[in-house]
């Protein structure tokens, strides 16, 4: 959202980003609470609870969060025009409902996750409980009482427009995510720092950089390692999650040296590192299908690199990646599937090449930092300004800048 709010503001809107305050301490200092970075007026919300913590602490972070933001969008009403509000955390699109029926601040809701649907399918709430049909009237309500609906994957489209009335069908817009054009670009693999520095060589490099969370099903990187430990092959892990710790336990119980994990790597070198894979990883279990796309799909396809989907074919990715040719789809696959697919590439680096192409030609296209802040550059002045109206907006996220 940082990259977007920037952009904005060079198409002349006024932004106001309302976030939590970070969960680390920066040069062990206290983050200002109200600060502007380029022209973005940044303030934080003062919570209680941990992200990190239990699910209980988690919620009465939320909780305070809402709370604190509806206290100081009440205090700045008169600044803006209307809000743009995402679903992260899950609960501050009601933030966006009360200005909207007690100050009539009109809002469009940004759906990056379908709550309760996540929820349920992680075993967090019981499926068709109390909590969830709760929970889904909320959702419901942020979505029908919003001014318009923005999306970020056609199989997202489908879920939401079963929760949203007839009426406001019409006012669903799909957005993809991106990527910004300025920052990823393809780097010949023979002249990547980041390859040199973690001494790949001639091997084939499978990376998958993100976040190891319980919606990615990643062993099957593991098993397929196990298979192909004498091919000139090597996994390459970035990044942390719930599934970290599981996945070096694997490794280490397999004995593999044919993989390595690495921590998430400076935003600044973010164009080396996925520049540096002959292929890519991106996934989402099937079962978790239109309730989040991968957003880490279009860097990847900035950088150049052919993406390995483990993801339903039907899914927004799935569909790219077959749309556009610039890899392949294994839905839900075995770590025998993936070996056997990774055998076959390995020995025709012309058709990675290829993929990789095509993956940068659709990218220019369609997935560009630019054309996104187009697409929201229409429907804010559409819904929160009308026609003629000042440009200022309000942006509401958990967080000023997210990586997934």
């Amino acid at each position: 959202m940082t990259e977007l709010a920037r952009r904005l503001r060079k198409r002349n809107w006024e932004v106001t980003v309302y976030c939590a305050q970070p969960a680390l301490e920066e040069d062990g200092e206290e983050v200002p609470s109200e600060m502007t970075h380029r022209g973005i007026r940044i303030k934080r919300m003062p919570t209680i609870g941990e992200q990190r913590e239990s699910t209980a602490s988690r919620l009465v972070l939320a909780l305070t969060y809402l709370a604190s933001t509806i206290r100081a969008l009440i205090g700045d009403r008169g600044k803006y025009d209307g809000l743009l509000v995402t679903t992260n955390p899950p609960f501050i699109g009601l933030a966006g409902w009360f200005m909207s029926k007690v100050f009539d601040k009109p809002y469009v809701q940004l759906v990056y996750d379908v709550y309760p649907d996540i929820a349920e399918q992680l075993g967090v709430i019981e499926e068709n409980g109390v909590v969830s049909a709760l929970w889904e009237r909320m959702t419901r309500l942020m979505l029908n009482e919003a001014a318009s609906t923005v999306v970020i994957g056609r199989d997202m489209a489908d879920l939401i427009g079963g929760k949203l009335r007839r009426k406001k069908h019409g006012s669903m817009h799909l957005i993809p995510n991106w990527s910004d054009e300025t920052v990823v670009a393809p780097i010949p693999r023979d002249e990547n720092p980041f390859r040199r520095e973690h001494d790949v060589g001639e091997r084939i490099l499978v990376q998958y950089a993100g976040r190891h969370g319980k919606t990615h099903n990643l062993e099957p990187l593991i098993e397929a390692a196990e298979s192909l430990a004498e091919q000139p092959i090597l996994f390459q892990f970035i990044g942390g999650g719930d599934k970290k710790d599981k996945l070096k336990r694997m490794a280490q119980e397999r004995g593999l040296d044919n993989v390595t994990f690495l921590p998430y790597q400076p935003m600044d070198e973010l164009d080396t590192v996925l520049a540096a894979a002959d292929l890519a990883v991106v996934c989402l279990e099937s079962r978790f299908t239109g309730m989040s796309v991968p957003s880490k799909t279009y860097g990847i396809m900035a950088s150049g690199t052919p993406i390995l989907g483990f993801v339903d074919e039907d899914s927004e990715v799935g569909k790219t990646i077959r749309e556009t040719g610039c890899g392949f789809v294994l839905e839900d696959p075995t770590g025998r599937e993936v070996a056997q697919h990774l055998r076959s590439l390995s020995g025709d680096t012309s058709r990675l090449d290829r993929m990789g192409e095509q993956g940068r030609e659709a990218f220019e296209e369609n997935y560009t930092l630019e054309a996104a802040a187009k697409r929201y550059d229409k429907v804010l002045r559409r819904y929160l300004c009308g026609e003629g109206g000042n440009k200022t907006v309000q942006e509401d996220n958990s967080e000023a800048s997210a990586v997934e």
